[in-house]
């Protein structure tokens, strides 16, 4: 993750969407305070800036380790399904590819705490992996342990009394191609992004 984070077409796409999604629903967000929440290896978190108000947190010392590489020390290890944060602390909160893993116990439990340490009006940007028809050995190698439908993340959000701004399926426009990536393009260690070197499919789409 670590190598590919800023190079791999569905990284970028996904970044991209996320800071694009900021702008809109957010335009003073370089002066707010926002969590990464499961900041993985800490790509959003560097492109946040703003070290002295943003934080990332992660479950896994490694996660932790590869933010240091970066020179990021505003992450720091923690659950996101017990944020160690008080109420109302940050403007906006980031959950990318976070809720379908296995060390998340309890889905429910975490958008509770994510909605509990937002102030009034704050911004919940999620990203889940969705259709459970795509799992595949990349979803082992990664540890999923659940994939997503819409109604499924509407119904867990409503019950956090959030306001759903949009609710999409964001790789629509690729998803033939994505689907390629799923079935043809995988690696042989079951990842999908290949660290000794692009797939077709990366080719195509980076």
């Amino acid at each position: 993750m670590f190598r590919v984070e800023e190079t791999h077409w569905w990284y970028r796409a996904l970044h991209q969407l996320i800071f694009q999604t900021l702008e809109a629903e957010l335009p003073e967000w370089r002066n707010k305070r926002i969590l990464d929440a499961g900041c993985g290896t800490g790509a959003i978190l560097q492109r946040l800036g703003n070290p002295d108000k943003n934080v990332g947190i992660d479950l896994a010392a490694e996660a932790i380790a590869f933010c240091r590489k970066r020179g990021l020390n505003n992450a720091h290890q923690g659950d996101v399904c017990q944020l160690p944060f008080e109420d109302a602390s940050f403007d906006a909160v980031i959950c990318s590819s976070v809720l379908y893993h296995e060390w998340v116990k309890d889905v429910a439990i975490a958008i509770r705490e994510m909605r509990r340490v937002l102030r009034p009006n704050g911004l919940l940007l999620v990203n889940v992996p969705a259709f459970r028809f795509l799992q595949s050995a990349h979803d082992e190698a990664v540890m999923t342990a659940r994939r997503f439908r819409k109604p499924e993340i509407r119904k867990l959000l409503l019950e956090e009394n959030f306001v759903i701004r949009r609710l999409i399926y964001w790789t629509s426009l690729l998803f033939r191609l994505a689907v390629l990536a799923r079935t043809l393009g995988g690696s042989q260690m079951g990842r999908d992004f290949e660290t000794n070197g692009p797939s077709l499919v990366q080719r195509v789409l980076g």
